[in-house]
């Protein structure tokens, strides 16, 4: 004779109902630390990538002005005339303004006058417009005539250094924007050199 034991109400097997609270409050739980795990990923993670972005594009417009200066140098040697390169206003993205600061916009033309402005009879060899606002690029110098010799000569008669840092940081000396800073120096020579933030041009 096979005896049968009763289970209790309160032991039965649970219910529907119980067992979805338990896989919801699992699934809930696992959600949470997702999304707080995602939370610390793009915390971490995007700051570094803007660094990044803005790294390789301080070091894009550094090498391009690098180019150009070599370019000036070369044109002058080649022209066996004076090229200038002199930073300008956006408005007028001809026209040499008088005194140093932003190089966000610049021309590289030839100097037949030897005026140090573009007048009628120069020509265009390159020019440069940046408006977007992304970075600043300052010198003291307001511009750089090259002779057919090579020799490179500033308008305020001193070596030229550029200095291209994100925007608003350009006076910034702390460690993580002096990282992201480059500099281009240009010699009296002409020679120029891409060199980084906060050391000093040889």
């Amino acid at each position: 004779m096979i005896r049968t034991r009763s289970v209790p109400a309160s032991v039965a097997c649970p219910s529907r109902r119980a067992m979805a609270s338990r896989v919801a409050g699992v699934t809930l739980i696992e959600l949470m630390i997702t999304l707080a795990v995602a939370g610390i990923a793009i915390a971490v993670g995007v700051p570094s990538f803007m660094r990044t972005l803005a790294r390789h594009a301080i070091a894009s417009q550094a090498e391009e002005l690098q180019d150009a200066v070599r370019l000036g140098r070369n044109e002058a040697m080649k022209r066996s005339g004076p090229v200038v390169l002199c930073r300008t206003d956006a408005a007028n993205a001809s026209h040499c303004a008088g005194s140093g600061g932003s190089w966000q916009t610049w021309v590289l033309f030839t100097d037949l006058a030897r005026s140090g402005a573009f007048v009628a009879g120069d020509a265009i060899v390159r020019q440069h417009v940046d408006v977007s606002g992304r970075m600043s690029v300052t010198s003291s110098a307001a511009s750089i005539r090259f002779e057919s010799t090579g020799i490179a000569h500033s308008d305020n008669g001193a070596p030229v250094v550029f200095v291209f840092a994100p925007a608003g940081a350009a006076a910034d000396s702390s460690g993580s924007n002096l990282a992201l800073q480059r500099q281009v120096c240009v010699n009296p020579r002409g020679e120029v050199v891409v060199i980084a933030g906060g050391a000093t041009c040889p």
